[in-house]
């Protein structure tokens, strides 16, 4: 009837202190270097693929612009024809729809219109 009735805990076991020594310094420091190098690495990896991303949003944009003006280029060329084309020989029941087309191809591009 000694016993305790309480549980039993284990014992903890006694913390060690860390011992310095020469060799675990320098091999300290040796791994902070390897991280400062990678962490440099990878910044500059990151860095690059920025100006990359920089560079081609440029290169879009200037295709884009491109595409638009070649675009107007090809609208304005056949707005032209379609304005200076003689419509004398159309057929009666087309020449409103024609000169409607012509007059707002004048108004568009702010050329006279008399008809």
């Amino acid at each position: 009837m000694n016993e305790d009735p309480s549980p039993q805990r284990p014992q903890r076991r006694d913390k060690h202190q860390a011992t310095s020594s020469e060799g675990s310094s320098t091999e300290l420091a040796a791994q902070f270097k390897e991280y400062t190098a990678m962490k440099e690495a990878k910044q500059a990896m990151e860095l690059e693929a920025i100006e990359l991303r920089k560079k081609r949003g440029s290169e879009a944009r200037e295709l884009i612009s491109e595409q638009r003006e070649t675009m107007k280029n090809y609208n304005y060329d056949r707005d032209m024809k379609t304005f200076l084309k003689p419509h004398d020989d159309a057929p009666p029941n087309m020449l409103p729809f024609i000169l409607a087309r012509k007059r707002e191809i004048a108004n568009k591009y702010g050329w006279p219109c008399d008809f």
